[in-house]
């Protein structure tokens, strides 16, 4: 693990941008140098080849007028103590002297094979082609020459007579050797100086963009940090060069996204508080809904519809739980009589006082239903036969008083209850135990009305 985390780290310093430009940098300085050694060895060159063969030329004359009269003559000896004088030159590499013809009338050359390459057919015959053009020969020994050629002149008995005419040549080679070396030195200085100043680039150009890209790697980070949910880094703008706009730039841009990231939260709170409520809302909504499609408009207990779902839930829960469970039937005496003689707004408030009683004489866990018209049923879950009964007589009685009370115009209405018991009548279904309690219901109207009636094996029944 600690292998990998080091070659990410090497990988990220090779491929960054400080040794990237470390690289260019170090690569154009040694571009320059190396462009402006060429450039400085073949200036010297050509300037060391233009001097030697100036200088060339010089000798070439001196040494003509030297032996002007002696070539003149065919005075050999005296041409042999000037060749000699010349031998003793380190730079000459030959020199002789012919007459007009090309012969060859004394010479020295240092080494053998000098000057093998300028006879004619005949040894004695030398090329005195080209004349005064000093050009740079390669001998057969391999060293480089500076050759030259010039005229001898006659000495003219006339001093307005520049010279007389050609009696001679004079031939000699410079040893080029010495500028060789020379320049060879100058080519090793040179390398050397560039190879130098380009190492001494590499540290120091390393610095110099590590200050340059340090800010610039600052910002990176701090825009790094920025972007995983800093939104308070910045970074130091101390700086008037265009880094230090870059910066400014940078701490303006922060500033703004995290004005509009709060301005962002605060809309996105508003949003979120919004989408609460209009889910609440929405619920609540639903909620009213539900209640509605479950319960009767008129009474507030619930219709028919809701009452098979209830009735199923409640037989299962018994049947699992093995407790009893009693259906109860209700149906208002004389309220078509009552209806009809005092009107239907009487009749509603009769259906509404008789369904606020049930409601209020049951216990919570009863649930009280309007099964349609003047018909009510309540379903009593983990009640017995017993139980029951005392809760219809309790509603029976709390009806009449209401009505009494309330509705002295209809004291000739009251109720008849009908009621079966899962574990008295045992009905197979839930809807079995529904029709045993409607079977009840039946009987209690055939028996005179305002009574108490189960069907089965119970011997109880209200007067």
């Amino acid at each position: 693990m600690r292998l990998g985390a080091v070659w990410r780290q090497v990988r990220l310093a090779l491929c960054g941008l400080q040794f990237r430009t470390t690289v260019l940098l170090s690569g154009v300085v040694l571009s320059a140098c190396s462009l402006t050694g060429a450039l400085y060895l073949r200036i010297s060159s050509r300037l060391s080849l233009a001097e030697t063969k100036a200088r060339a030329h010089d000798v070439a004359i001196g040494v003509a007028t030297a032996a002007a009269d002696a070539v003149e003559r065919g005075q050999q000896a005296e041409l042999l103590r000037i060749v000699d004088e010349l031998a003793g030159t380190a730079d000459f590499a030959y020199v002789f002297f012919t007459d007009a013809k090309g012969e060859m009338l004394a010479g020295h050359q240092r080494g053998t094979g000098n000057v093998t390459r300028l006879l004619l057919d005949d040894p004695r015959l030398f090329s005195v082609q080209p004349i005064n053009q000093p050009q740079v020969i390669k001998t057969e020994s391999g060293t480089l020459c500076l050759d030259v050629v010039y005229p001898v002149f006659a000495r003219p008995t006339n001093p307005a007579i520049t010279h007389a005419g050609t009696v001679g040549y004079v031939r000699l080679g410079l040893d080029l050797s010495g500028s060789e070396a020379r320049l060879a030195e100058v080519v090793r200085n040179t390398i050397g100086l560039t190879v130098g100043i380009t190492l001494l680039m590499v540290p120091l150009g390393y610095e110099v963009v590590r200050r340059l890209i340090g800010p610039v790697r600052e910002i990176a980070h701090a825009a790094a940090r920025f972007s995983r949910g800093d939104l308070g880094v910045r970074v130091d703008a101390d700086r008037s060069d265009e880094l230090g706009d870059l910066a400014r730039s940078f701490n303006a841009m922060a500033d703004e996204l995290a004005r509009s990231h709060k301005h962002l939260i605060t809309l996105n709170a508003e949003l979120e508080e919004r989408v609460r409520q209009r889910t609440t809302a929405l619920q609540e909504a639903n909620e009213r809904l539900r209640e509605m499609a479950v319960r009767d408009s008129l009474t507030g207990l619930y219709n028919r519809r809701h009452f098979a779902e209830l009735i199923d839930r409640l037989d299962a829960e018994a049947a699992r739980y093995g407790t009893d469970f009693t259906c109860m039937m209700l149906d208002l005496d004389n309220f078509k009589q009552i209806n009809d003689t005092l009107g239907h707004q009487i009749g509603d408030h009769l259906l509404q006082l008789t369904a606020r009683v049930i409601r209020d004489s049951i216990r919570e866990a009863d649930i009280a239903i309007r099964f349609g018209g003047d018909e009510f049923a309540v379903l009593l879950p983990r009640t017995t036969p017993a139980e029951a009964r005392a809760s219809a007589e309790r509603i029976r009685s709390n009806f009449r008083q209401a009505v009494i009370r309330e509705m002295p115009l209809a004291r000739n209405a009251s109720l008849s209850i009908g009621m079966a018991s899962r574990d008295e009548d045992r009905p197979l279904e839930a809807n079995d135990l529904v029709k045993l309690a409607d079977e009840a219901l039946y009987l209690a109207k055939a028996r005179g009305k305002d009574r108490v009636t189960f069907v089965g094996s119970s011997p109880l029944e209200s007067p």
